[in-house]
């Protein structure tokens, strides 16, 4: 082993050497040579190297100190040491001046909170700023997420990733163009083609842009697309419109979405401005922009639409003012209309079991003779107004209260009647997409990049456990 005192062969220049070299000092090579080359005056030191800088002590199997250019320069099994890091890869550059290294090979870098890899890694020890320009893989112990390039700022644990960026972990799966993050305050922000798989609430999301904090709150804009699955799977729900704010505490999630608001289920579909959801009480509500829902052969419009869900089956139904509901007689090809202040519509088994309308209601049905043919119509007004239905067809007529009511015979034009306010758009309802919510990119992989570094195999202290990226 040689000493610090096998400095002195060094060939000798001008004052400055000193001060170049205590930049640099060593602590053990089997064997060191001075020489002189066109860079200027370099020490090269060779077999079990181990030096220290003010930022670091680097252990590898051979380095050069370019003293002029004062420059460190290490190959083969490295691993650097800092305050606050530990660094391994096969090859590194080191500008002792502006304290910017370049790792290139095997790069393998671990924080306090977290492990990189990549092919090639620029690293600032003042700054503690890590620029990837190839692609990366980040592991910490909530996920592991990839990207085509980033910069990891290690002071204050937030980054910058682009490209393909993919995070996965044992509850989510995500996807985006780019994504800045706040790792400390859970806070992220993701770019452009954001894909997201939430696993535990069995929800996905799509969107230009999406915020999430540790509040767990999200936002969802450059129009939004969510899918949610019921808990026994049994149903789906699609919802898409311009924007989308989610809420989660604990198990209990709340959305609210923003213009041209599209909701499709197996069973209804709606239109609306604003759709607020909350998962605590199973209801939707429609408001703004004339909301419109339909269910089985039934259109209700109204300005505040209600629905009451169970177990992800709708309960009732309730809107108010003005509100208009038609029930088209699949028997007969006829629209059933009623229209009143406040509209109740109970559901049971999947179909209608009643309708109501109150303080005052107005109704036109269409009424079948013994054979089940057209038989005329009633339109009636009161302050009280209940429809009953039986398998879908609207067995009887309750009416209370200031009752005023008309009979047209059957004849031609009859099934046209319209009530006042009459509005029927089956055209308009909306429909399950065609296109799918689902990733673009293939799965994270399980395994690393590389074959990890010798001295990261048996020296490093923390180990993270790479969570499963499936989907």
């Amino acid at each position: 082993m040689l000493t610090l005192g096998l400095m002195l062969v060094l060939p000798s220049g001008p004052a400055g050497t000193a001060e170049a070299q205590s930049r640099v000092r060593i602590l053990q090579s089997d064997q060191l040579e001075g020489v002189t080359a066109p860079e200027g005056r370099i020490r090269k030191l060779t077999g079990n190297v181990a030096l220290s800088t003010e930022d670091f002590t680097i252990v590898c199997d051979s380095a050069w100190h370019f003293l002029d250019l004062e420059e460190l320069r290490a190959w083969g099994n490295i691993q650097i040491t800092s305050e606050r890091d530990q660094i391994w890869s096969d090859k590194a550059t080191y500008d002792l001046v502006s304290e910017v290294a370049l790792f290139e090979g095997r790069v393998v870098m671990q924080s306090e909170k977290a492990l990189l890899f990549s092919d090639e890694v620029f690293y600032s020890f003042a700054t503690e700023i890590a620029l990837f320009p190839d692609r990366l893989r980040f592991e910490d112990e909530r996920g592991v997420l990839v990207a085509d390039s980033g910069y990891y700022y290690n002071a204050l644990d937030s980054a910058v990733f682009r490209g393909n960026v993919q995070v996965a972990d044992s509850l989510q799966y995500i996807e985006a163009d780019s994504m800045f993050t706040r790792r400390g305050d859970e806070y992220y922000e993701l770019h452009g083609r954001v894909y997201i798989d939430d696993q535990e609430n069995r929800t996905r999301l799509t969107g230009g842009f999406v915020l999430s904090d540790s509040t767990g709150y999200r936002r969802v804009e450059g129009g939004s697309r969510m899918r949610r699955i019921s808990e026994d799977l049994s149903d789906t729900t699609f919802l898409w419109a311009d924007w989308l704010e989610v809420r989660q505490k604990d198990t209990i999630n709340t959305f609210t979405a923003y213009e041209s608001v599209h909701i499709w289920t197996e069973r209804y579909s709606s239109l609306s401005d604003t759709a607020h959801y909350d998962d605590a009480v199973e209801q939707f509500i429609l408001e703004g922009g004339s909301p419109k829902l339909w269910y089985d052969e039934m259109q209700l419009s109204g300005p505040y639409i209600l629905i009451q869900l169970r177990e992800d089956s709708v309960r009732y139904l309730e809107s108010h003012p003005n509100s208009f509901a038609v029930q088209r007689d699949t028997s007969l090809n006829r629209l059933n209309q009623i229209t009143g202040d406040t509209l109740f519509i109970q559901f049971e088994d999947g179909a209608v079991s009643y309708m109501q309308v109150y303080p005052r209601g107005n109704v036109l049905y269409f009424v079948k003779d013994s054979g089940g043919e057209a038989d005329g119509a009633i339109e009636m007004t009161a302050d009280f107004i209940k429809l009953i239905f039986e398998d879908g067809e609207l067995e009887d007529v309750i009416a209370r209260r200031n009752v005023d009511g008309t009979f047209f015979q059957e004849k031609p034009g009859v099934s046209e009647r319209r009530l006042s306010g009459f509005i029927w758009e089956p055209e308009m309802r909306p429909l399950r997409p065609e296109e799918p919510i689902e990733p673009r990119l293939p799965p994270v992989p399980d395994e690393r990049p590389f074959k990890l570094p010798e001295r990261f195999e048996s020296e490093r202290e923390v180990v993270f456990r790479t969570p499963s990226s499936s989907r």
